[in-house]
């Protein structure tokens, strides 16, 4: 009896149908285990992406505070004071600097490009002639 249970074992271990179980149970594995790597790697691509988010903010969040600290300081009050308030200290004089005439620089600009194109038109030999030899 023994080796009918040991023929039977065998004939079941290399029959087509065993193997084609064993192929399809190992094919699931595989496909868990792709499906495990998948998401582990999204798991960690999101976690990269959270770090620089977090370094981003602290970055920000460093830079606001030193902004707020800026603006609390005493030189913050005293420039804003100065600039928006016209306020000056004892001993300071104000100078008032006015602005340039557009309008005046613009026709200036206008009248000597016209210039410069009356000068194209006349030709190099008299140009030389005119400045060797004319009196200015």
């Amino acid at each position: 009896m023994r080796k009918d249970q040991l023929s039977t074992i065998r004939k079941i271990l290399s029959s087509k149908l065993t193997l084609l179980l064993g192929i399809i149970i190992l094919g699931l594995i595989a496909v868990s285990f792709i499906k495990s790597w998948n998401r582990s790697r999204e798991v960690n691509q999101e976690v990269k992406g959270l770090e620089q988010k977090i370094q981003t903010l602290q970055k920000d969040n460093l830079e606001l505070s030193e902004l707020i600290k800026y603006l609390n300081s005493t030189a913050y009050i005293e420039e804003k004071a100065r600039t928006d308030l016209g306020l000056k200290k004892e001993g300071e004089k104000t100078v008032i600097i006015p602005e340039l005439n557009i309008d005046n620089l613009n026709s200036n600009l206008d009248s000597k490009n016209q210039l410069e194109q009356k000068s194209d038109l006349i030709p190099n030999p008299k140009k030389w002639w005119h400045y060797f030899f004319s009196k200015k």
